[in-house]
């Protein structure tokens, strides 16, 4: 008689650590998809906060671990309610076939990436150093709520995996660096045809 394999249920662990000014967000997620950066910074922008730090960690067994730096736009502090929230919104965007383009029409933040915030000063540079086996994506823009998740809504619709994430911020600007690599291949990016298609899927900070 042939052996049924149980099937790995979804799980959703979304824990958190306070600090002096920030918080460290702990998700971990039964397996790896693309766009998980791009769920979570949806997430905290409908709830007012910043990622200023991302790291990516797959266990053997495929569990994801996301470790995020975040902090409030509005210098509040995590609650307990709001973390529940938070995991709420994740596990119905991760496991229940709700859409983002839904979430956040439902939250009253409107459609994704209408928002011209074009800065002379801004500048997107790509590159694949030799002792790196991922892409180096750097972005200089102005700073503004939701930055990060419409970037990495433009990443995802490129088929391009966020290993880890930096941000530094000063003057009203941000400069952001990306630790990439094609979520088809599982290697760098190719910089001569990635670029512009960065370039025009990033148009709208440029």
């Amino acid at each position: 008689m042939p052996q049924i394999l149980a099937q790995k249920k979804p799980s959703l662990h979304v824990s958190c650590v306070p600090r002096k000014d920030t918080t460290l967000l702990k998700i971990a997620l039964s397996n790896d998809e693309p766009g998980i950066l791009y769920r979570v910074t949806a997430v905290l922008y409908v709830h007012g906060w910043d990622i200023l730090e991302a790291v990516a960690e797959t266990s053997l067994e495929g569990t994801v671990q996301d470790l995020f730096v975040i902090q409030s736009w509005e210098g509040s502090e995590m609650t307990e309610t709001l973390l529940t929230q938070i995991r709420k919104d994740l596990f119905q965007l991760f496991y229940e076939g709700r859409t983002v383009e839904d979430y956040l029409l439902d939250e009253g933040k409107g459609t994704i990436l209408t928002r011209k915030i074009g800065d002379p000063e801004s500048s997107l540079k790509l590159y694949n150093p030799v002792s790196s086996e991922f892409t180096v994506m750097d972005l200089r823009l102005k700073d503004t709520p939701g930055l990060l998740f419409q970037v990495t809504y433009a990443l995802y619709l490129l088929g391009v995996d966020i290993i880890s994430f930096t941000a530094n911020t000063y003057d009203g600007k941000v400069r952001d660096s990306f630790l990439l690599r094609s979520s088809t291949t599982g290697i760098r990016l190719e910089e001569k045809s990635m670029f512009p298609l960065l370039r025009s899927q990033l148009e709208v900070f440029l």
